[in-house]
């Protein structure tokens, strides 16, 4: 079974830091409270991360992508399906 983060470089973050880990089981602990699912929660948290992600990249799709680690074309599907502005700077 593979663990989460053991593709990266640098380790696994959520093993690592104790804060962030401990925000994610809040975060977690909340959203099943609220009966929210899984995949509820998996789209919002892609939603949010693509739009964090290219807010870091100033718009710039291809970078974008290349951190995200997924090809231009699917981004430029998922901008669409979440109704993101590509360009966005928030």
């Amino acid at each position: 079974m593979r663990v989460a983060g053991s593709r990266l470089p640098f380790g696994d973050p959520f093993a690592e830091n104790a804060t962030l880990n401990g925000h994610l089981r809040q975060m977690v602990d909340e959203l099943v409270g609220l009966g929210i699912t899984l995949r509820e929660a998996q789209s919002e948290v892609e939603r949010l991360y693509i739009e964090r992600t290219l807010a870091s990249c100033e718009g710039n799709r291809s970078r974008a992508a290349r951190r995200l680690g997924m090809h231009r074309n699917t981004l430029n599907t998922k901008i669409e399906q979440f109704h993101l502005n590509g360009d966005s700077r928030s």
